[in-house]
């Protein structure tokens, strides 16, 4: 079974990536999904490239730029996404929007702790 797992990953942090990896055990393929949603604290492609590094010996990750936001997504924007069974996400808005497009989805659970969150980490960037 082929999980995507889309965000905005601004920027990438420890949380995204212990996730990932988790959902890497429990599926045949992950296709990490880095989108062009603000704020854009690092650029789509180096987050991706990121994500790349992090993940180059993992034989079951994929990381893919995705354009747009997927939560403003209608039925002609779906030839932007990859091929897959289910979409995981900590955002219920792109989940709402992928289950009306017909696509199966399953909520994850924000990760918990010091620098596992996007919001705590860019506000010391603007500190």
């Amino acid at each position: 079974m082929i999980a995507f797992f889309p965000g905005k990953f601004q920027p990438p942090h420890l949380g995204h990536v212990l996730t990932i990896l988790d959902l890497s055990d429990k599926y045949d393929e992950i296709i990490v999904g880095v989108t062009e949603d603000k704020p854009e604290v690092i650029s789509q492609k180096e987050r991706v490239e990121i994500f790349m590094k992090v993940f180059r010996r993992s034989t079951n990750i994929r990381v893919v730029p995705i354009q747009g936001i997927i939560s403003n997504y209608r039925k002609n924007d779906i030839k932007n996404l990859p091929n897959f069974d289910v979409c995981i996400s900590g955002n219920q808005k792109v989940l709402d929007q992928l289950a009306l497009l017909g696509y199966e989805t399953t909520y994850q659970g924000r990760s918990v702790g010091i620098g596992y969150s996007g919001s705590e980490i860019r506000s010391l960037i603007h500190e």
